[in-house]
């Protein structure tokens, strides 16, 4: 009688999507986060693990069309995921590579952001702000959003008014009420993103066992 192999239970893993809406609240893409299971609200494990998590499930599990329903999808990068150039196992036309602020801008990281603009990539910068180290990026960037909840109300407009000219679109992140909304339309924002319009929804699936693979 043949041998038979058990095969291990796979705990389910997940991926949770946030919208990003237009000026019109129309949907414009989904940041995808990563999440343990369904039950999870945040990710508290290492940064590198989540941004390969969300690659690995978009990718082979669940698909970025079904994630996204064809819109554009935000992955964070981390300094390790930016320099080990994992991202470009996606399609630049599908994706918006977000460049966490803790990413040191030094020569390694400029060079591999001037290589994926030049490979058709879109990049984002992450709760920008101004002053900081992230402004050596803001030569490669097409997105830059914006933690309102942490950035002064007085600071959104003339942010704004020095970066569109550079051809970059605002994106107004933590947007809670619709007062804020409004505000930061009017300051110059184009895209926005928080609990006012709506939660983090988690797609969860059944990950591939190593044998699967």
């Amino acid at each position: 009688m043949p041998e038979t192999t058990a095969v291990a239970a796979v705990e389910p893993t997940g991926v949770a999507r946030q919208a990003i809406l237009d000026a019109r609240q129309h949907v414009f893409g989904y940041e995808l986060l990563c999440r343990a299971n369904a039950r999870d609200t945040g990710w508290t494990g290492a940064l590198d693990e989540a941004s390969a998590r969300v690659l690995d499930d978009g990718l082979l599990s669940i698909g970025l069309k079904t994630l996204t329903s064809g819109r554009k999808a935000f992955i964070n990068l981390t300094t390790g995921m930016l320099l080990s150039d994992a991202a470009t196992v996606l399609p630049p036309e599908s994706v918006v590579l977000e460049l966490l602020e803790n990413i040191p801008a030094d020569s390694a990281t400029l060079e591999a952001c001037r290589s994926l603009r030049a490979r058709g990539y879109a990049l984002a910068l992450d709760d920008f702000v101004p002053g900081s180290d992230a402004e050596a990026f803001v030569r490669y960037a097409s997105y830059v959003k914006v933690d309102l909840l942490g950035t002064p109300a007085e600071e959104w407009a003339p942010l704004a008014h020095r970066l569109l000219p550079r051809g970059i679109r605002m994106l107004a992140e933590k947007v809670e009420t619709r007062e804020v909304f409004e505000r930061a339309r009017s300051a110059g924002y184009s895209l926005f993103q928080g609990y006012y319009f709506c939660r983090p929804a988690t797609v969860t699936v059944r990950a591939l066992s190593t044998s699967q693979i």
